[in-house]
């Protein structure tokens, strides 16, 4: 346990003290800054656009009442007068309509605000209806009845046996969105801490210190102890993260700016279940990833091939999470399968169970299959780490894993 101790002592600490580590901290955190920044900036500079209306008077001022904050109509007598106004920027737009308001045309700066087209045709729409509705001599009950718009009942059910069973009606939008979130930031984390752990076991070798450190430790010591000093680190960036969490959920109702972003999250979607779920997905996830990580460097022989070990990792990876942007669009028997299988499991699993398409008992056999095999890759990994750590081959990693197979803890071989 000491020697273990030590190990991840080491790996923490060096880390921990590099600015390569604290860059990639600090990344997603200036991304979101810079992001809110200009997403700020354009909200402060962006204006209601204006419509300069040339038509009836009846048109123009039907348009003029249903001015709203996405678009603002200014009525004009002559279209010349109109026109002055959008060559002078007083308008962003004009708006010519015709004896009947399918003759339109709108005329647009290509240096003003922008004007939804659908919005301007919506209003015009409404106008229309109320004419015809005019000229068949509907009373304003009448003309109200024509114009309300149906209600359709909505229940969300799942399916159990052939039966149809009620379910909340809830939106699970917020639920989708934080599951795809987490699984970018699992994403980001797997290919940042893959690099590390392969990187490191590289270096060792290639620099022929290996077998001086497992003169004084064992090799599976060694091997956890490098993956407890990865997760210390995972940890720790995971409280900064929690830390400027809770900042933000403490003083962020004192600017009007994060207010309003946290007013527009439906934070009562978010049950318990679905944030352990989540968490439990990530934490396998991760371990299982750097896991593998660990396996795949211990097959290089050179600093240099380390990218060759993190290969496999980005790969499962990316079909994890491009597998969990696709979950939405449909439930199929492939989607089915592969949210159990270890390595995609804890990406597409908690988007799964996130939009309703799987129930609390399905997404928790999920989680104790991936923890079972957790468990046993882990073991596997640490007895073949114990074989190929020694074994040095320049024919890339899947020959290297076939010759380390028959050494066992024979001497090192160098090809």
């Amino acid at each position: 346990m000491t020697k273990l101790k030590v190990i991840m002592n080491q790996v923490y600490r060096k880390n921990l003290h590099s600015f390569g580590w604290w860059s990639m901290v600090l990344a997603p955190l200036i991304c979101v800054l810079v992001f809110a920044g200009l997403n700020w900036f354009s909200t402060a500079n962006q204006q209601t656009p204006k419509v300069a209306v040339v038509g009836s008077s009846a048109v123009t001022k039907g348009l003029v009442r249903q001015n709203s904050a996405h678009l603002h109509y200014v009525a004009y007598p002559t279209e010349a007068k109109a026109k002055a106004a959008l060559s002078s920027a007083d308008a962003d737009g004009l708006l010519v309509v015709g004896n009947q308001t399918n003759q339109t045309k709108l005329y647009q700066r290509s240096d003003g605000q922008s004007i939804g087209i659908g919005t301007v045709q919506a209003n015009l729409g409404r106008l229309k209806t109320a004419a015809v509705a005019q000229s068949l001599h509907l009373n304003q009950s009448q003309l109200t009845a024509l114009l309300k718009l149906p209600r359709v009942a909505h229940q969300t059910v799942t399916l159990k046996g052939g039966q149809m069973v009620k379910t909340t009606n809830q939106s699970n939008a917020t639920k989708d969105i934080v599951s795809i979130a987490v699984g970018l930031l699992m994403y980001l984390f797997l290919l940042s801490y893959g690099s590390i752990v392969a990187s490191e076991i590289a270096t060792e070798k290639g620099s022929r210190i290996e077998e001086s450190i497992l003169a004084a430790v064992d090799a599976k010591t060694q091997f956890y102890g490098k993956l407890t000093g990865i997760g210390a680190l995972i940890l720790t960036q995971l409280g900064c993260y929690t830390v400027v969490a809770l900042g933000i959920g403490l003083f962020g109702n004192r600017l009007s700016i994060i207010k309003d972003w946290l007013s527009q999250i439906e934070w009562q979607q978010l049950g318990w279940s679905f944030v352990l779920i989540l968490a439990a997905s990530f934490v396998i996830g991760i371990i299982s990833y750097t896991i593998l990580a660990a396996l795949c460097g211990s097959l290089v022989s050179t600093q240099e091939q380390a990218s060759q070990a993190v290969q496999p990792v980005v790969l499962l990876s990316m079909v994890g999470y491009f597998a969990s942007l696709m979950v939405a669009n449909g439930n199929g028997a492939i989607m089915s399968v592969l949210s159990y299988l270890p390595f995609l499991s804890p990406m597409i699993m908690p988007v799964r169970y996130g939009i309703g398409q799987v129930d609390l008992m399905q997404a928790g056999l999920a989680l104790g299959i991936n923890f079972i095999f957790l468990i046993g890759f882990a073991m596997v990994s640490a007895r073949a780490y114990q074989t190929n750590v020694l074994v040095y081959s320049q024919k890339g990693l899947w020959s290297s894993f076939r010759r380390s197979l028959p050494f066992g803890k024979r001497r090192p071989v160098r090809n």
